[in-house]
């Protein structure tokens, strides 16, 4: 995961500005690479308290600053599942259950917040999730709390 340390000009050591992290669902159908301008340990890994979220055991997390790109290898296989305030589109994979993340569009732009269960690897299971509870928002709300928060998508293309 990431690259590693590089010298700078003045010989001090910076920080690679991306992480790559690869991730997918489990037969391959759907795979992601999540460009995070940081570790997990500054994102954070969210435990989302809607019943979508809690059936899945979804550990969730997002970078406003980084980037994924997302590739579909049978758009066929590709569930996109709403509920609630149909504000986002749930993707899970049709043929192995599998779910990748969460998607919402908004005008020409679209962002995600990434299952991170579906990094290859995955973070330990004692990795620390913070519940949060979306119940109270409103539409205007919602939709700029993710634009605001999570990773924009620069593609959903096809392999």
């Amino acid at each position: 995961m990431g690259r590693p340390d590089k010298p700078g000009d003045d010989g001090v050591r910076e920080m690679a500005l991306h992480r790559s992290i690869d991730g997918g669902c489990h037969c391959g159908n759907l795979t992601y690479v999540f460009e995070a301008s940081a570790g997990l340990e500054e994102l954070g890994l969210r435990a989302c308290l809607c019943s979508f979220c809690r059936s899945h055991g979804a550990r969730t997390t997002s970078d406003p600053n980084g980037e994924i790109r997302i590739s579909v290898r049978r758009w066929d296989k590709l569930l996109r599942y709403r509920f609630g305030l149909k504000t986002a589109d749930f993707f899970v994979c049709a043929a192995c259950g599998a779910f990748i993340g969460a998607v919402m569009n908004e005008g020409e732009r679209t962002w995600m917040t990434v299952n991170a269960n579906t990094f290859k690897p995955p973070p330990p299971l004692d990795f620390p999730a913070v519940p949060h509870d979306f119940e109270g928002e409103d539409v205007p709300g919602r939709i700029k709390r993710r634009m605001a928060r999570w990773t924009p998508v620069s593609a959903i293309a096809g392999v």
